[in-house]
């Protein structure tokens, strides 16, 4: 009862701050009209790093884009639970450690009768940072997904001491929300961590010379 009300309280709090945060914050996408042109034509798959999911999730919130995403079900994790669904994101619960098998049923049974969209943080929900899992990207390879590998960055951020090092944006910053096709020849862990690796490193990249 009391980890219940201590989760509400925190997540009430915590959802306060971020939207106010992100009331005045500017969101830039790019390479994106490749998968809108996908919603609602072939199911989906979203892959972006831990520390990003907020940048993402409140994109995806403004954006009033409908998305399934992948949330654990380790106590710390239903703050942000609790956040996206506030953000009309619905969830997948499960993670790599803690019921694997039911969010691979869940995706195929999703998969199988819609063109849905699942986000996935591949390196979640503990790490090792930056390296992704390779089973989502399989279950949707099998059942003709588009992939896309999401890079994200804002103009100006905190990073919280966490083992991903979530980004925070700043007040009165630009987020930028990058969507890259994934290349489906090698749907292994080393091979999707440097797909979206080396997206990362172009974004920042391009921001930086802005």
């Amino acid at each position: 009862m009391f980890l219940q009300l201590k989760i509400y309280l925190l997540s009430f709090l915590l959802r306060l701050i971020l939207n106010a945060i992100f009331l005045t914050c500017k969101v830039r996408s790019n390479n994106s009209s490749l998968f809108f042109s996908y919603i609602n034509k072939r199911p989906i798959l979203l892959s972006v790093w831990h520390h990003n999911s907020l940048l993402l999730a409140k994109y995806i919130n403004v954006k009033k884009i409908p998305v399934w995403a992948v949330s654990s079900t380790h106590p710390d994790s239903e703050i942000l639970a609790k956040i996206l669904l506030s953000w009309k994101i619905k969830l997948i619960r499960g993670s790599s450690t803690r019921g694997w098998i039911n969010i691979i049923k869940q995706m195929v049974g999703l998969y199988k009768k819609t063109k849905a969209i699942i986000v996935i943080t591949p390196d979640g929900p503990r790490g090792p940072r930056k390296q992704a899992k390779a089973g989502a990207f399989n279950v949707a390879n099998k059942y003709g997904a588009a992939m896309f590998a999401v890079s994200a960055v804002s103009s100006r951020f905190w990073s919280l001491p966490s083992w991903d090092k979530t980004i925070i944006p700043k007040p009165f910053s630009t987020i930028y929300i990058n969507f890259i096709p994934l290349s489906t020849k090698k749907l292994n862990s080393q091979s999707i961590s440097k797909q979206m690796n080396q997206n990362q490193i172009k974004l920042n990249n391009v921001i930086s010379n802005n």
